[in-house]
């Protein structure tokens, strides 16, 4: 993709697709007695790694911007990869321990993964939308 709005962060695309995320990867939890309470501490939990992120993503736009599903694709790797480790090496490999990287890899990965999907679809439909505006002033 080559556009010179590209060669600025979005960073309001950033935290639409967190948002987006957060709460579309929320929606099987959301039909039980503690969901606003879970919602809640998923988003406080996740404020860390959104920010590691975004750090991350601020210093590195230009090549997240021009292979955004590439860097989608390396951001749900390595996100699981992390909440794995960290959980393996604090808790051992125990059953009970297992099963309870499993719960936590289930409640966090949906949001993970739709804020890694919309990010990219987001970027994409921005640069059309832009492509589109510049082609009809052109015209005109």
């Amino acid at each position: 993709m080559v556009d010179s709005e590209l060669r600025e962060p979005q960073t309001e695309l950033f935290f639409q697709a967190y948002l987006l995320g957060i709460t579309v990867g929320h929606l099987p939890f959301f039909f039980g007695d503690l969901a606003m309470g879970t919602l809640i501490a998923k988003f406080i939990f996740s404020l860390p790694f959104i920010f590691i992120l975004f750090i991350s993503y601020r210093i590195k736009y230009i090549e997240m911007n021009s292979r955004p599903c590439f860097w989608a694709f390396i951001v749900f790797i390595g996100t699981l990869s992390v909440i794995a480790a960290v959980f393996l090496s604090l808790s051992g490999f125990g059953e009970k321990e297992l099963v309870f990287l499993l719960f936590v890899l289930a409640y966090c990965l949906p949001s993970v993964l739709v804020a890694c999907i919309a990010f990219p679809i987001m970027l994409r439909l921005r640069v059309r939308r832009n492509q589109l505006i510049n082609n009809n002033s052109e015209i005109c």
